[in-house]
């Protein structure tokens, strides 16, 4: 478990333009995490998100490759209708020890805020938008089993139904094991709530 010490090694020119949040922890884990497969002992590590809400006690996270990444259907409101995405999202993230892809990613990531207006930087910017476009390169293994919720389908999974949830549902490939709540886009009323009817994310 990891609290705000996890800042302390971001960049005080990073803290500066991106503030203490998403942002900043989206570099924050991966020089963690490189860290900790530095010890001798260490051969993997996975990283999770505080906000992700483990449906399956018995989830099991792996992959045949160096590193791999969630994978979320991501459901939103589009003109008038809805429209569900698959992305990459780093809710939950895997590396092994030696895996190349760590330290270009956290160089990659120290590039872009560097060079980044600070009036123009998005909240998923070094986050599930880097890694969805780089995933059209590289082929990263994915985990589909730990999705997302986005507001509109935590504002369905309230209401204990409605065309989103629906929707994510039908769109997701494997059962869901886990999800990243999102809990920064939600206020603390939606999310009590979506945590009493968590359950309907079960087939």
């Amino acid at each position: 478990m990891i609290g705000d010490e996890l800042f302390d090694v971001v960049p005080d020119w990073y803290m500066t333009k991106t503030g203490k949040g998403p942002i900043a922890a989206d570099y924050a884990r991966l020089v963690a995490m490189q860290k900790i497969l530095a010890e001798d002992a260490v051969e993997q590590v996975i990283w999770l998100d505080a906000d992700v809400y483990v449906l399956d006690q018995d989830m099991a996270l792996a992959s045949q490759g160096s590193c791999a990444f969630g994978q979320e259907v991501w459901v939103q409101q589009e003109a008038k209708s809805l429209r569900a995405r698959k992305n990459v999202h780093n809710a939950v993230c895997l590396f092994k020890k030696h895996c190349v892809v760590l330290p270009f990613l956290t160089e990659t990531v120290a590039s872009i805020i560097r060079r980044a207006n600070p009036d123009n930087i998005a909240p998923q910017m070094v986050g599930p938008k880097l890694l969805t476009a780089l995933h059209s390169l590289y082929a990263f293994d994915l985990l589909p089993n730990v999705g997302a919720v986005s507001q509109e389908v935590a504002r369905d999974i309230s209401s204990r139904g409605g065309p989103a949830l629906t929707m994510l549902l039908n769109k997701t490939s494997v059962p869901l094991q886990a999800v990243n709540l999102c809990s920064s886009l939600m206020d603390d009323a939606l999310g009590l709530k979506v945590l009493k009817n968590i359950r309907l994310l079960v087939p």
